[in-house]
């Protein structure tokens, strides 16, 4: 009778605990990082720091830095509510749609006359056709979004691009079919009368799945709350006199600008005037300094390369609201260019979190 007793009490003290676990929300406690001093690694084979082979994004709440390869991919396809896809603006490729809706019909009669890129030495405006919205406008990507109806899907012709030293590879025909909640690419060479497949669901912890045109279906970015900006070669703009023309830098730092990350640059008259400022920055700064959304938002602002100015620039600091809603000031120690002697293609960061 005794023991009947006891074991009556412990399921009674289970059930006890059973029902404040299950009416209690949990209480879930965020990490962030006060900040640290890091230097991202660009170089992924011993190539020159100008032609940094690597990708590589930080994540400012848990110091992670990860990097993936800028040749690792081909196209983006959107993980969210839409169906807008991107091409690989790190390795420059440029892209032109066909009016044609079926692979076999493409060859290479389709590609004479095309460049679909853009010439460091002479850029034009009109290179812009071959790729999407500098400023990562979704409403704005040369593919078009893909359709339900599978037969208003056209063939793509891509070409993969050689940005930042990559090496030249064959161009390719595409068509992207919705399936579901997710995706159907097919792609094959030019020339070629069969194709492969590859079906992606979408994932929304990330802004975009992403396709090798190699491997098929590859990790590119980290999750979309898990990284907050990202340094690489990129294709941008510049105006040389014509107007803003396609050109590719080397050294870009692009904002995770799905995802919510809003950045305000600080400019000072001297590095002393800058360094005393980052220093200062403190929380109650912030009503003062409101941040904006945009992509290029630091860009190459951060460096110079002219001969008498090169380097990281030491007269301005970035303060950065991250995924996580934590506001964190940014500067450049070092990039390896001029005086400030650092390696190029491996930059050197200050971060700290605003407090």
């Amino acid at each position: 009778m005794k023991n009947i007793k006891k074991i009556f009490t412990i399921i009674g003290a289970g059930i006890l605990i059973s029902s404040c676990k299950k009416d209690e929300d949990p209480t879930i406690v965020l990490n962030k990082s006060n900040g640290a001093v890091v230097q991202f690694n660009g170089i992924a084979n011993g190539e020159a720091g100008t032609a940094a082979a690597n990708a590589v994004y930080l994540d400012f709440s848990t110091d992670k830095t990860s990097t993936s390869l800028r040749s690792g991919w081909d196209i983006g396809l959107n993980a969210g509510t839409n169906f807008s896809i991107i091409l690989n603006n790190t390795s420059v490729a440029g892209a032109k749609v066909l009016t044609k809706f079926n692979l076999n019909n493409v060859g290479a009669s389709d590609t004479v006359g095309l460049t679909l890129t853009t010439s460091q030495f002479t850029p034009e405006p009109s290179q812009f056709a071959f790729f999407d919205n500098i400023g990562g406008d979704l409403n704005q990507t040369i593919i078009p979004a893909a359709l339900t109806i599978d037969a208003l899907n056209p063939v793509i012709i891509i070409n993969r691009g050689t940005g930042g030293g990559i090496a030249a590879r064959a161009w390719v025909k595409m068509r992207v079919l919705r399936n579901g909640n997710g995706y159907t690419v097919q792609y094959a060479g030019i020339q070629e009368t069969s194709f492969k497949t590859v079906t992606v669901v979408k994932n929304d912890l990330y802004n975009f799945q992403f396709v090798s045109f190699d491997n098929g279906l590859v990790p590119v970015e980290p999750e979309k709350l898990k990284w907050d900006i990202v340094w690489s070669y990129s294709l941008f703009q510049g105006n040389f006199g014509g107007g803003l023309s396609p050109y590719n830098f080397a050294d870009m730092i692009a904002v995770n600008y799905l995802a919510g990350v809003q950045v305000k640059e600080k400019i000072y008259a001297d590095k002393t005037t800058a360094s005393n400022a980052f220093n200062e920055f403190n929380k109650d700064s912030i009503i003062a300094n409101p941040v904006s959304n945009g992509r290029w938002l630091i860009g190459n602002n951060w460096r110079a390369t002219q001969p008498g100015s090169a380097g990281a620039r030491q007269d301005r600091f970035y303060l950065i609201k991250d995924t996580n809603g934590n506001y964190y000031k940014l500067k450049c120690l070092a990039m390896g260019v001029g005086t400030d002697g650092g390696t190029r293609g491996k930059p050197e960061f200050k971060y700290a979190l605003v407090q």
